[in-house]
């Protein structure tokens, strides 16, 4: 205010000489309220409901691992070294040693082979059929009756020591020969061979060793199950290199040149590892 006052007094005599306007601020005084803000603080109350357990008494054991020893008697051997002295009187002779350096010549045999390459054919298996006639006869039986003829003496004063009439004996019909193929056995030997095929060797014998002549053998017949391989030979022993599976064997012996022939039969069973001639099954 004093200085508004100042200023006024001062631009007064200027006044009435230049008329120049000046500015008039008033100011409208506004009362304010401050409000102190005090801190209040309540506390709040839960509550919670308390448990009491009975204690009891627990305890553990623990488990350690007892390790037992097993004691060895050892027998440790001392050492004791002996101090011995010997001497020996050896003359010492010193020679002008030189070097020689000697070369001894052997003579070696020196062996080289020239390898060539080896070709393989493949080999088929070529079946040939031996057709041999057979006679066959078949017999047609017919039943015969015959009667016994008994003689009766009708005569009353017939002696007491004279014996009674026999009956007329009949003789039986005489019994058809049969061969006995049971005799003949066979023996098989295997050999493994490149791919799934066996060597197998077959050979005839006598299972009874009653017979002394050697069974002689006219023709061996080998025939797959499926009919796709046939082999045939009049070979004392059949050796063929055969495909896995089961073959009939069929093979006709003779005791000497004038006897009666026989024929065997059996099933040759060819498996990776060997082959076998299977057992025949029990007749009922």
């Amino acid at each position: 205010m004093r200085l508004l006052a100042f200023i006024l007094a001062v631009a007064g005599p200027f006044s009435s000489l230049q008329a120049a306007e000046v500015p008039l601020a008033r100011t409208n005084w506004t009362e304010r309220w401050i409000t102190n803000l005090i801190e209040v603080r309540m506390p709040e109350n839960v509550f919670v409901d308390k448990f009491h357990t009975n204690w009891q008494r627990q305890y553990y054991t623990n488990v350690v691992e007892l390790y037992q020893t097993n004691w060895l008697t050892e027998n440790v051997t001392n050492t004791i070294p002996v101090e011995a002295t010997r001497r020996v009187r050896v003359a010492e002779y010193k020679t002008n040693w030189n070097v020689v350096n000697a070369t001894n010549v052997i003579p070696v045999h020196a062996v080289r082979t020239n390898f060539v390459e080896v070709w393989r054919t493949n080999w088929k298996t070529l079946s040939l059929t031996n057709w041999q006639t057979v006679l066959v006869m078949k017999t047609n039986w017919v039943v015969q009756p015959l009667t016994n003829m008994i003689e009766i003496d009708m005569t009353a004063n017939r002696p007491a020591t004279e014996p009674p009439p026999q009956p007329i004996p009949v003789e039986p019909a005489p019994a058809r020969p049969t061969s006995t193929p049971e005799e003949i056995g066979f023996e098989v030997a295997s050999a493994r061979t490149g791919g799934n095929n066996l060597e197998v060797r077959l050979t005839a014998r006598w299972t009874s060793s009653d017979i002394a002549s050697p069974l002689r053998v006219q023709q061996w017949h080998v025939e797959s199950e499926n009919g796709a391989i046939l082999c045939s030979s009049q070979e004392q022993e059949f050796k063929r290199d055969l495909p896995l599976g089961r073959y009939r064997v069929e093979v006709k012996g003779r005791r000497d040149s004038g006897g009666a022939v026989l024929v065997a039969r059996g099933t040759l069973a060819v498996t990776v590892g060997e082959a076998v001639i299977l057992p025949k099954m029990a007749r009922k």
